[in-house]
């Protein structure tokens, strides 16, 4: 009768441990599916026109036209209250060392390297930053200002004056 019990209980363990097995595999997250591989797109030519598309409402990609840019200083919008440029300074160039009195200015940084320097006076720059990829600059009206590349690449970087 004893060994009846224990083949009685061992088999009573034994559904047991299948029903909990079955039940943690019906819980278990399924397994990645091996994702296939995009297909190819050719890469879109970018037929952009670099001109001043004036007061008139305009929507465009700033990344490409500031990226694509291979002129100093392109104006691509000018409105009654603010004008967007765009600006391509070469290694060891610079955008100038320049002051707005009536307007703020705002400068974004969207590849390369340098510094930007502001000050009260043109012959006294007290604030210097390095900048790079994705940086933006706040000059305010009335700050003499100066972005200076300093790197051996393009510093290409869009300006919005108002």
């Amino acid at each position: 009768m004893k060994k009846q019990n224990i083949m009685k209980r061992n088999f009573i363990y034994s559904i047991a441990l299948v029903a909990v097995g079955l039940f943690v595999a019906s819980c278990a997250q399924p397994a990645e599916q091996p994702q296939e591989e995009p297909t190819p797109v050719e890469a879109k030519s970018l037929n952009l026109e670099f001109r001043d598309f004036g007061n008139d409402p305009f929507v465009f990609n700033i990344e490409d036209y500031t990226k694509e840019n291979e002129t100093y200083r392109t104006a691509l919008w000018t409105g009654e209250y603010m004008q967007l440029t765009v600006m391509n300074i070469l290694p060891g160039e610079d955008i100038g060392l320049e002051i707005h009195t009536d307007h703020d200015q705002f400068i974004r940084v969207e590849e390369g390297e340098g510094i930007v320097m502001m000050g009260d006076a043109e012959d006294n720059l007290t604030f210097q930053e390095r900048v790079e990829d994705d940086f933006a600059i706040m000059i305010p009206a009335g700050k003499w200002h100066n972005v200076v590349n300093d790197s051996d690449k393009p510093l290409k970087l869009y300006s919005i004056y108002a």
